[in-house]
């Protein structure tokens, strides 16, 4: 009896959070008639492919998206890495100040990020950032609960392996990127996955720090698309579901080590 209390519970809970994925899903195959008429639709009256070709037929639409994905994987790609060496250098070697310099970095956990808006847009425009790649990411490369869950998976790793592979002759580097990263591939892929998201979704601050409208991000440029303006409201829902195409690849290729991580991958 509990056990189908569950399942119906589980069925209801993702009943809820899917359909407003799949609302969109299906009004982005609505005619014009289906969002004015007095009766409100779940699926289109007639199946039309009409708003994806005004979404992607939109001169800026493309560059929309494909800043967010050079953001986004710049973004996650460099938080990683840093995560990485920045773990490792805690978790592993000795130096004058280590104890300090970890607490300093952790405590910018207790910062709220909308707090420094303003210094690193001074800073960004300062270093002619504006309107770049690189005025977007670098604010966003370093994360202390990154490093914090790296460091953590880091420690549950055998240190007896360490010293087996520096017996062996095996330097930092090579025990980092045969050994380590491998034995904590899933934490770190988590890390990746995060930082993605994190960033493909970010507004404010992109859209401070881009004028130019070839350097606009999805997040800022679905509003500037102009459809809703126009009452195209299906061809908004059918930019809505193409921008979420990249996390639905991403976390298909990584659904098994993001579960890893959740289970507990070092063990």
């Amino acid at each position: 009896m509990s056990k189908a209390i569950r399942t119906a519970t589980t069925l209801i809970l993702t009943a809820v959070i899917l359909f407003p994925m799949l609302y969109a899903f299906s009004a982005s195959f609505f005619t014009p008639q289906d969002f004015t008429d007095a009766e409100a639709h779940l699926l289109p009256s007639s199946l039309s492919f009409r708003n994806y070709s005004l979404a992607l037929g939109h001169r800026y639409f493309s560059r929309y998206v494909l800043n967010s994905i050079i953001t986004a994987v710049l973004t996650a790609l460099l938080r990683s890495i840093i995560s990485v060496f920045a773990a490792f250098a805690f978790t592993h070697l000795q130096f004058k100040g280590k104890r300090i310099l970890l607490i300093a970095l952790l405590s910018t956990l207790f910062i709220p990020p909308d707090a420094m808006l303003y210094e690193n847009y001074v800073t960004t425009a300062r270093l002619g950032l504006l309107d770049t790649y690189a005025g977007i990411v670098l604010p966003s490369v370093f994360s202390a609960t990154a490093m914090l869950l790296t460091i953590g998976a880091y420690l549950a790793a055998d240190r007896d392996i360490y010293d087996a592979a520096a017996i062996d002759g095996a330097g930092d580097m090579r025990y980092l990127s045969t050994i380590l990263i491998p034995l904590t591939a899933p934490v770190t892929m988590t890390i990746f996955i995060q930082a993605f998201i994190s960033s493909f979704n970010s507004y404010l601050w992109p859209l401070l720090v881009t004028t130019r409208p070839g350097m606009r991000t999805i997040q800022i440029g679905i509003t500037m698309l102009g459809f809703a303006e126009e009452g195209e409201y299906g061809a908004q829902f059918a930019s809505i579901v193409i921008i979420t195409l990249p996390f639905l690849i991403l976390l298909a290729f990584c659904r098994k080590m993001i579960m890893k991580a959740l289970e507990g991958g070092l063990r």
